[in-house]
């Protein structure tokens, strides 16, 4: 098989998540990616005004139905999608569950054999220009003690981002988006050996199931990826190269 990547092993005992550098992509290898798309994820990829931006769209989705493809054995254009109550994208005749995140330069999809996932992935850039206030409003009140305890502006603004982001990671798992209450819990970003930390506050999310989160640095971005009532194995990062998307739209059987 051509370099990409490979998931070998009982790997329906992990969850999955898949990041691609959309940057790295030229015209021919986005062409299997977007032929994979049904006619309203073309449509609206044509939407787009910025080059990157619909080449970012493009990956993402196309790299989810090639995912999901090898993943469920179905081709990647035949595949159909629901939304779920909040609108979080279902598959049809299941087989997985699933999530996709993406910025202009990177994309990130997670798969999972049972359960809910939720995965976002952010540019972590010290100089980004966030509003620090905004965490008053949306963190807990221990989410911004930690923003606060840092020393200087880049420092918080860091902070502040690898926490929205495993806050977007456990919002986009239980599938309610931004209609649940943010404080209703607190996630702490790793640090050193130790994983993020989810504390729970609201009966229902106590009583939703097992919960586990990872957090990884990928070329300048903070990926986030939490798994609800998931399989017990661990939360595997895996980088796609353009190879690799080749292999999957040729059917290798990367899954083995």
């Amino acid at each position: 098989m051509r370099d990409g990547f490979a998931v070998r092993g009982d790997w329906r005992h992990d969850v999955i998540v898949v990041t691609l550098d959309v940057d790295g992509l030229g015209t021919r290898d986005l062409a299997p990616l977007s032929h994979t798309l049904d006619r309203t994820e073309r449509e609206r990829a044509a939407r787009f005004q910025f080059d990157a931006d619909r080449n970012s769209y493009i990956a993402a989705h196309g790299l989810t139905r090639l995912f999901l493809s090898a993943w469920t054995g179905r081709s990647a254009g035949s595949l159909a999608f629901n939304d779920g109550p909040y609108g979080k994208p279902v598959l049809v005749r299941g087989g997985a569950s699933f999530n996709l995140s993406h910025s202009r330069s990177m994309v990130a999809v997670a798969v999972s054999a049972q359960g809910e996932v939720g995965v976002d992935i952010e540019p972590l850039v010290p100089a980004r220009n966030v509003e620090l206030d905004i965490a008053d409003r949306w963190f807990s009140p221990e989410e911004v003690a930690q923003v606060g305890a840092e020393e200087d502006e880049d420092a918080k603004r860091a902070r502040f981002m690898r926490i929205w982001n495993l806050k977007e990671a456990v919002i986009k798992a239980t599938g309610r988006g931004l209609s649940q209450e943010l404080t209703g819990f607190t996630v702490t970003p790793p640090k050193g050996d130790a994983g993020p930390v989810l504390a729970l506050h609201e009966e229902w999310l106590r009583a939703a199931g097992d919960w586990r989160l990872s957090q990884w640095d990928v070329d300048g971005h903070v990926l986030a990826a939490a798994s609800l009532n998931g399989p017990p194995g661990t939360l595997r990062h895996l980088r796609v190269t353009a190879d690799g998307l080749a292999a999957l739209a040729d059917g290798a059987p990367i899954l083995v």
